[in-house]
């Protein structure tokens, strides 16, 4: 599971980290368990977090950790975890209008019980994939919830996106409801999307047909990258996570709520201690990389890379001279001509991931267009031809409401093509 990933990277980076960076990974992420007697497994210390699913094997794997490998130095707390026996049948509406309801209720007792351990509420980050039913349907009227119970918080979302080619049938039909639930509700989206990942876990593992565990640890290893709570943005908003603190500046436009993370360097596991790059050759290189929409560190650009326009992005530097860097590559991202302020740099002098120099960007630009363009291009065909619409129609979606959904997709598309043609 991509959340216990995240969480697990985040504690190794607290565990590695000076004093006050570590306390504020502590504070932000964890929290200390009320431990009676001598358990020493209950008083590790627990996620600041609620599991929701429809699955109760899923939850209980979740909760019982990875059984192969090194124990867990952390641990989910059993009572902040929610299920529906039943699956949502990778249906958005199943999720959303059958799942969402009957767990409305456990879900913000849960959530408020939660914010409550908290000295300040910095706001709220959804884990969720848009595929299946879940993740999508539930996920959605879940975003809703909190919405509505903590209308003046920041909800961010970190949606996980599907395969082009395909890992469900419908999951076009899912998506585009996801996307639409997401623009109502979140001020801010970091889409990961598994095509991207295949190809970096591709490039770095050199395994043909990657894992899902590679795919989790390879995000996850971006994901950090932009969550820890990094000196500068410490300095400037107090311990946070920064894709919350930061989601006014990065999606400051409400056509444009959709961002992407990449990291640099990208390396094997194990050769951390080989590698020691400038900053300099660092940022080109991410330079590239944003330039061109892609994932993946390579050479040179492939000829067909498209020019990719950036609204707005926050760069996170790490390690030896972070400080103290030039940022003449940065200044050179081809920025949208109507940002302000369109390009933030942070920087932490803590290594992360054992890295001499290491940086990590989240950057609002059109990198989501050949997602949201394979996605809306195969909704709308399976919709002019009804297909799967009465699987949808069973659990009370009607077509009026399908059409809707796919137009917002289609919008999110047309005004993020238009970056291009404004300029």
């Amino acid at each position: 599971q991509l959340g216990e990933e995240v969480f697990s990277r985040l504690f190794q980076e607290a565990e590695a980290a000076p004093t006050s960076l570590s306390e504020s990974i502590h504070k932000v992420f964890f929290r200390q368990a009320r431990a009676r007697g001598c358990d020493a497994a209950k008083a590790l210390p627990l996620a600041r977090a609620v599991l929701v699913d429809t699955e109760p094997r899923v939850v209980q794997r979740c909760l019982q950790g990875n059984e192969v490998g090194a124990p867990r130095l952390w641990r989910y707390a059993a009572q902040q975890a929610v299920h529906h026996a039943g699956g949502a049948a990778n249906n958005w509406a199943c999720g959303y209008n059958v799942h969402g309801p009957a767990l409305q209720e456990k879900v913000l007792e849960r959530v408020q019980r939660e914010v409550e351990t908290c000295d300040h509420l910095g706001g709220f980050l959804a884990l969720h994939s848009v595929a299946g039913g879940t993740g999508s349907g539930l996920g959605s009227f879940v975003l809703s919830a909190v919405r509505d119970a903590f209308p003046s918080a920041v909800l961010s979302s970190l949606s996980v996106w599907p395969f082009r080619t395909g890992e469900v049938s419908v999951q076009c039909y899912n998506a585009a409801l996801t996307l639409s639930s997401i623009y109502e509700h979140t001020d801010l989206s970091v889409m990961c999307e598994n095509e991207g990942y295949l190809e970096l876990c591709r490039v770095l593992l050199g395994q043909e047909r990657p894992s899902l565990d590679s795919l989790n640890s390879a995000m996850s290893g971006n994901l950090v990258r932009v969550m820890m709570p990094c000196g500068s943005v410490h300095k400037l908003y107090g311990p946070g996570c920064p894709l919350l603190q930061l989601a006014g500046h990065l999606a400051a436009h409400p056509l444009y709520r959709l961002t992407t993370v990449r990291a640099l360097p990208q390396i094997r596991k194990g050769a951390e201690a080989f590698t020691s790059d400038a900053w300099t050759a660092l940022q080109r290189r991410m330079l590239q990389l944003c330039e061109h929409g892609t994932m993946v560190d390579r050479p040179s650009a492939s000829p067909e890379a498209m020019h990719c326009r950036t609204v707005s992005a926050s760069t996170f530097l790490w390690g030896d001279g972070a400080t103290d860097a030039s940022l003449e590559p940065l200044r050179r991202m081809p920025l949208w001509q109507h940002s302000v302020d369109g390009m933030q740099v942070h920087a932490d002098g803590h290594h992360v991931g054992g890295l001499e120099r290491s940086l990590g960007i989240v950057s609002n630009c059109q990198a989501v267009l050949p997602a949201l363009c394979s996605t809306t291009s195969r909704a709308t065909s399976m919709l002019r031809a009804s297909a799967y619409l009465h699987q949808y129609e069973r659990y009370g979606l009607s077509r009026d409401e399908m059409s809707e959904a796919i137009l917002v997709m289609l919008q999110a598309q047309h005004d993020y093509e238009q970056l291009s043609a404004s300029g």
